[in-house]
């Protein structure tokens, strides 16, 4: 029996991961002002810890712009099967291995991480289209009485975030800061969706993922 009881658990169990990989991502930057020297200026700082803070200040991006498509795609469902569980536990523990590469963004081997890095993050792009594909394929999964899952179901399916980060895979494997940078596009998501719709002649979405 799935219950919306369980629905809810489902969503806010995802909710607590989420948060605490952001939690960890921010630990190592915790440790930083016991490495301080007296009378080290704050740009030394900065500029010796560069790539840590770099690396954290690309990962809290994409995993907010995860997160939030994650949110406004759960605001159309009121059930869950078994298929949108097990999506969700694949979902959640890409996000959970981030600090980890992100750790490996910020030291000497980056080059080499990036690839691993973007791939992960290409999985749960992909992860998401399928609980998209999943809602869209079983209405009775969703508020399907609501107007905006209606015009929600009636856009084409995006496919702008898997379309991004495989190319900034592919760019990766012979230029990884380049590869990296082509995250921030990640955060063009909704503006990209709203102008296709208008060429589609569709209603746009409404901050909808």
């Amino acid at each position: 029996m799935r219950t919306g009881r369980g629905f809810e658990r489902l969503v806010n169990f995802s909710d607590a991961v989420i948060a605490i990989a952001v939690t960890l991502l921010v630990l190592p930057l915790v440790e930083i002002p016991a490495e301080i020297k007296p009378d080290e200026p704050f740009h030394e700082i900065l500029t010796e810890h560069a790539g840590q803070f770099g690396a954290f200040a690309l990962s809290f991006v994409v995993i907010w712009t995860f997160w939030s498509a994650h949110h406004r795609m759960m605001e159309f469902f009121h059930g869950y099967d078994h298929i949108l569980a097990q999506l969700h536990m694949v979902f959640l523990f890409t996000l959970v291995t981030l600090p980890f590469s992100t750790q490996l963004l910020s030291s000497e081997a980056d080059e080499e991480s990036a690839p691993l890095y973007l791939g992960t993050l290409l999985v749960t792009s992909l992860v998401l289209t399928g609980m998209s594909m999943r809602g869209r394929s079983h209405p009775d999964l969703l508020h399907a009485d609501r107007e905006e899952v209606q015009l929600w179901l009636r856009r084409p399916l995006s496919l702008y975030r898997p379309a991004v980060l495989s190319i900034a895979l592919v760019v990766s494997l012979f230029a990884a800061p380049i590869g990296l940078l082509l995250l921030f596009l990640l955060v063009f998501d909704s503006l990209v969706e709203r102008l296709l719709a208008r060429v589609r002649g569709v209603p746009p979405p409404d901050d909808q993922s």
